[in-house]
């Protein structure tokens, strides 16, 4: 029961209790007073008095009722500013939400969910139209327009009134309709309302200067709720509000495209001037390190390259040599680290004969041998001391002396030295010559790991398989593989993925490589599982995850056993699982 009734009839309790004593008690005083002898004018004033008090109390219960009223009244309104305030601040969170998201597919997706949650519908949908009001996008919640004609049929009836009306559609109580107030009876009778169970529906276009975008419809299946004036006017809102997110959305992708064409023409430009076909990829973070190398190839000047393994540092240092001066010279590369300490010396400045035991002709060193070119130390940061203080006297005078000679000889190279350790920490630990760093680092450039280029992955994957194809059956990636190998963090770098297609390709079972055909550390437990593509119902969607976590546990378990183990699932039901997933077994188990 209500508050309000409630203190309505525990005041009426309470006052005609009031009466009752009241009347009780002046009833007990006349009694006794004509008990007593007492004159009748003195029993005409207690009777006005009792008037008197019962017509104050009767004016008073009179204003009981207009108060109460008035108070409910204002209870109401008030209930409606807060229900207003809230969906106020849903609106403004919307806007929020919506002017951050870039990306069309996840706008709507978010949108849908949003306005079912707040208007409490049990199914929905936005759809999106071209300019001859074909739908070109759908994206449903709670609901599968392909599988039910009917439920097709109706809503495809109510988007169609609102898109040619560029108005709302919205019916309270279709039940309670007929054929004779039916606004348009034919849009209702092309479908059994019945069979369907919806009792109300409500649809609005999304218009913008432009035109009509689409349509938002939404209905109910519970006929004590029915959409509301309230509901209208907040989808109303909303539906202006999505516009504002899809024409920001439109915007931004139209300058992304624009500064993406920008960059694509620079970045052909660029390799027009820098040549270098063996370095692959068109990412912003590959095109900043390819312009620096361009400016410094032209010149002599000495270049440090920093990076990790596997991020293709010798690769840019050959780049830098072909595009310079000595493109006709020697490129002569060399690691510090592969060669023994001892022998390195030997291998960078040569010797004469009879410099130590064994050298018996005498031999130049790969500085030598790079005369006129260019020489790349790489793992500078593995040099010795004593060959840090040989190295700064080449850069410092242009000459190296054979072991066991005296005699300087003038040689005349560039050289690009890399490292992928911290150079600055080394010269602070004194491992590290600060006077060498600085003669070598004219130029600092740093290539970028892989996982800061994941818009390079599908190119460089593409350029693998075509890579590979020779000897092996030509393959390509599923989405859903692709989507892995974008995910990962590739600590391994470039030569990581080169091993990971390459094993792919020996071990797929079909023409695609799917993500079954991938090393299992590239979905890790700290990996997410890849997320399902918004636009789908929630069946779909939960179908997708179903999969890929599956997927997922197979890879990390080494059987079909193991994995219903994991999962917590009945091995004979697991096997059904997968069969209607469409898991295929994999031989490789």
């Amino acid at each position: 029961m209500p508050p309000i009734t409630e203190l309505r009839q525990k005041l009426q309790k309470q006052l005609g209790d009031a009466v009752s004593q009241v009347s009780s008690g002046f009833m007990e005083t006349t009694s006794v007073l004509t008990s007593a002898g007492v004159a009748g004018e003195a029993l005409k004033k207690l009777d006005r008095l009792f008037k008197t008090w019962m017509h104050s109390h009767q004016a008073l219960a009179g204003q009981i009722d207009p108060l109460l009223d008035q108070h409910e009244k204002l209870e109401k309104q008030f209930e409606q500013l807060q229900e207003e305030k809230r969906r106020l601040e849903v609106l403004y969170a919307s806007g929020i939400l919506f002017s951050s998201e870039t990306e069309m597919k996840s706008l709507l997706g978010k949108a849908i969910d949003v306005v079912i949650k707040e208007l409490q519908a049990d199914a929905g949908f936005i759809v999106l139209v071209n300019q001859q009001q074909q739908i070109d996008a759908i994206f449903a919640r709670n609901m599968n327009p392909e599988d039910n004609p009917e439920a097709r049929e109706l809503s495809t009836s109510v988007i169609r009134q609102t898109l040619s009306a560029a108005r709302p559609t919205g019916v309270a109580d279709l039940d309670a309709l007929s054929s004779q107030t039916r606004a348009d009876a034919s849009l209702w009778e092309k479908t059994s309302i019945i069979r369907l169970g919806i009792k109300s529906v409500l649809c609005v276009p999304l218009l913008s200067p432009g035109g009509v975008l689409g349509a938002v419809y939404l209905d109910r299946r519970d006929s004590a709720n029915p959409f509301g004036q309230g509901d209208l006017f907040f989808l109303l809102s909303f539906a202006r509000q999505i516009v504002q997110g899809l024409e920001i959305s439109r915007e931004i992708s139209l300058l992304e495209n624009k500064l993406l064409r920008e960059a694509q023409m620079k970045f052909a430009d660029l390799r027009r001037e820098f040549s270098c076909p063996e370095i692959i990829g068109s990412g912003r973070r590959l095109f900043e390190t390819l312009l620096l190398a361009s400016k410094v190839a032209p010149s002599s000047v000495s270049v440090i390259i920093l990076g990790e393994n596997g991020s293709g540092k010798e690769l840019l240092a050959r780049a830098i040599h072909q595009n310079s001066r000595r493109a006709g010279k020697p490129f002569v590369a060399i690691n510090c680290s592969a060669i023994p300490a001892d022998l390195l010396e030997s291998e960078l400045f040569g010797y004469d004969a009879g410099a130590f035991t064994g050298a018996t002709k005498s031999k130049p060193g790969r500085m030598e041998t790079a005369d006129g070119g260019t020489l790349f130390l790489d793992e500078i940061g593995e040099l010795n001391s004593n060959l840090q203080a040989k190295l700064l006297r080449v850069l410092q005078n242009g000459e190296i002396e054979r072991l066991g000679s005296v005699t300087p000889r003038k040689i005349d190279l560039r050289i690009i030295a890399a490292t992928n350790q911290n150079i600055a920490g080394m010269i602070r630990a004194g491992k590290f010559r600060e006077d060498l760093y600085y003669r070598l680092k004219v130029v600092e450039i740093t290539t970028p790991p892989l996982r800061d280029r994941k818009e390079d992955i599908a190119e460089l994957a593409e350029h693998f398989l075509k890579k590979h194809a020779q000897e092996h059956t030509p393959r390509q990636i599923s989405d859903e593989a692709q989507e892995i190998l974008e995910n990962y963090s590739w600590p391994g770098n470039i030569r990581e993925l080169e091993n990971v297609i390459l094993r792919a390709i020996v071990l797929a079972k079909s023409a695609k490589i799917e993500a079954s055909d991938l090393p299992p550390e590239l979905i890790s437990a700290e990996t997410p599982v890849p997320p399902i593509p918004p636009g789908k119902t929630l069946e779909e969607a939960e179908m997708e995850f179903r999969r890929r976590y599956i997927l997922r546990t197979l890879r990390q378990t080494a059987s079909k056993s193991e994995a219903a183990k994991v999962l917590g699932v009945n091995r004979t039901h697991f096997y059904r699982m997968l069969a209607q997933l469409g898991i295929e077994d994999d031989p490789s188990r």
